[in-house]
């Protein structure tokens, strides 16, 4: 069974029930006009009516007399016998009855039977009679209307509370519908971008379809980053893949000498080499991104950090390229040892790798404006004008005039996404032919 369905059978039932009470509250409190004898009660009106009655200055008051009460029709008579005042049953048209005091009788007037029940009250200066009658069974006429009652109102208020119930249910499972359409729909490979985007509806179905949106855009995020990774990935590890292969082949050839067998598995190595730091850099960016796992900060002193990644940076290739720092001591900033540490050295790398050979690289750490900025500049190269947004891309690199090759086009790529992770920023400033500045602007 639905829920819709279940709902709208529980308002149903609740519905019908507090009807039932309704109707038997009913009947409780007008158990005595059902239960009552007919003729007891006509002689309590009659006599209340014969108490009731007073005689001022030659004329009586009607006014606190009642005519009709309870199924009894009361009329008021002089001594003469003729009515001045009052009300008779439908039935008693033409129908001539001698007084009698203090006597109920019956009297069928065609074919209803009635009680009738006369008193004299004799106020000294004159009298007056009253008379009372009711039908023999009064007490049917409520039990038929109560019964009357019961067959519609019952099964008005049945139908009304399952269409409202079913309304209800529809508006407030409606965003269900919603949600279970779009995991169909993303389930099925057809679009990884379709939200609920629920704006009206019970405040509870808004909350679960803002989390389910919330849900849907990770996981969108997360299936474009694993798609993005497999395509980086193997568009990449294509050349030295078919470096490896086409060195293997060459060492299978029988003229080669023991120098050519290690000149090739110098070249696989180096590949090899090639092929883990570009899938480990992969790796790291893609579980950046996804949060996939935890980089812990801590607030440390960045000014004696960068000193330290100053003084591990060691070029191997003898190009003389000397570096420079001016780094304010003291400032301080939330940040991850190992993400952070890969930023200075890529862009310490950078530096060197297309900077002028006997050179020199500038880094610098000031305080400015609530923010540490981390600056890295080179008096290289540079970089085209039009090339300053493609260098953050993946994969980017400038064609092989601008200096050595074999990068993966890959570390701009992670400082910026490093930075951005701390809550910071990038930016570049470079002239063809006269160096790069690079800064990283994280908060404090």
């Amino acid at each position: 069974m639905s829920a819709k369905l279940r709902v709208t059978l529980w308002i149903s039932l609740m519905a019908v029930l507090l009807a039932a009470m309704v109707l038997v509250f009913v009947l409780v409190i007008n158990g005595s006009a059902i239960t009552d004898d007919p003729a007891g009660s006509l002689v309590k009106i009659v006599l209340k009516n014969a108490d009731n009655i007073e005689f001022d200055r030659g004329e009586f008051e009607w006014d606190d007399l009642d005519i009709y009460r309870r199924g009894v029709y009361c009329s008021f008579y002089d001594e003469d016998g003729n009515m001045v005042y009052g009300a008779v049953h439908d039935a008693w048209n033409d129908v001539s009855l001698p007084l009698e005091a203090n006597v109920i009788r019956t009297v069928d007037v065609g074919g209803t039977e009635l009680y009738v029940y006369d008193t004299l009250v004799d106020m000294d200066i004159t009298a007056l009679w009253v008379r009372g009658m009711i039908t023999t069974d009064d007490s049917s006429g409520l039990m038929h209307t109560i019964l009357v009652l019961t067959c519609t109102l019952l099964p008005a208020i049945l139908v009304l509370s399952i269409g409202g119930g079913w309304l209800i249910a529809w508006g407030a499972f409606r965003p269900m519908e919603k949600i279970i359409a779009a995991a169909n729909s993303i389930s099925d490979g057809d679009d990884m971008s379709r939200r609920v985007n629920m704006r009206r509806g019970p405040s509870e179905m808004r909350r679960l379809s803002a989390a389910f949106d919330k849900m849907l855009s990770r996981l969108e995020q997360s299936f474009n980053t694993e798609r993005q990774f497999a395509s980086d990935a193997s568009h990449e590890l294509r050349t030295p893949i078919t470096v490896i292969l086409a060195e293997c082949d060459r060492a299978r050839r029988k003229d080669k000498t023991p120098e050519d067998f290690l000149a090739s598995v110098a070249v696989i190595e180096e590949q090899g080499h090639h092929m883990s730091e570009l899938v480990q850099s992969l790796l790291s960016l893609t579980r950046m991104q996804q949060g996939t796992d935890r980089y812990p900060m801590r607030r440390a002193d960045l000014s004696e950090f960068v000193n330290a990644c100053c003084d591990e940076f060691i070029p191997a290739d003898g190009r003389g390229i000397r570096l420079y720092r001016d780094i304010e001591p003291g400032v301080e900033a939330d940040y991850n040892h190992a993400l952070m540490s890969r930023v200075v050295q890529n862009l310490l790398q950078n530096a060197y790798k297309y900077g002028r050979e006997g050179g020199r690289i500038d880094v610098a750490l000031h305080a400015q404006d609530g923010s540490a900025v981390l600056t890295v500049a080179d008096d290289g190269i540079g970089i085209e004008k039009d090339d300053l947004e493609k260098i953050w891309q993946r994969f980017w690199q400038a064609d092989a005039s601008r200096g050595e090759d074999g990068g993966s086009g890959l570390g701009l790529a992670m400082v910026k996404e490093i930075t951005q992770f701390h809550g910071g920023s990038v930016a570049v400033e470079s002239e063809p032919g006269h160096g790069s500045r690079f800064s990283v602007i994280l908060p404090v």
